[in-house]
């Protein structure tokens, strides 16, 4: 994927009032992979010092999501994206220090091949997208997966 591609798909994002909210950065975006990371500020912090639930799960899902468009970028004027679903598992605090948190999501080339392939099709898509969650040591702190729903677009 060409960079500018990647810096296109990262200045929507970075409209958004919620990425905005959590200062999210792009660390890595090519095809078939985000890495997405927020240094946590005070607002950000639950009552113990530790990244909130919500923005752990935020920067999950931002990740999967661009993950899920990165090999299908040139095919959105026809296709419509949405998160169904995200389910995810806290495996250690996230302590606001240990910041900061990144979020990586990736998929396979066979993954993205059938993607195009189905969009092309006119084939709706429902994909499983995972996603690691560490903190600056590369400890995973949460393990999440969203279920990225692809549709032709309205005509």
């Amino acid at each position: 994927m060409d960079s500018a591609v990647g810096d296109l798909v990262w200045g929507g994002f970075q409209k958004l009032g919620f990425i905005q909210y959590a200062g999210m950065e792009n660390v890595e975006y090519r095809e078939g992979c985000n890495v997405v990371q927020m240094a946590p500020k005070p607002e950000h912090l639950n009552h113990n010092g530790d990244l909130h639930a919500a923005m752990l799960f935020g920067l999950a899902e931002t990740a999967a999501m661009g993950a899920s468009i990165s090999g299908i970028v040139d095919l959105m004027g026809d296709a419509f994206i949405v998160a169904r679903d995200g389910r995810i598992e806290y495996l250690a605090r996230a302590k606001g220090q240990a910041g900061p948190i990144r979020a990586t999501s990736e998929l396979s080339a066979e993954e993205l091949k059938q993607m195009r392939e189905d969009i092309l099709a006119g084939t709706p898509v429902e994909l499983s997208v995972p996603v690691d969650i560490t903190d600056n040591t590369g400890k995973s702190v949460a393990a999440a997966t969203f279920t990225a729903v692809i549709r032709p677009r309205r005509k």
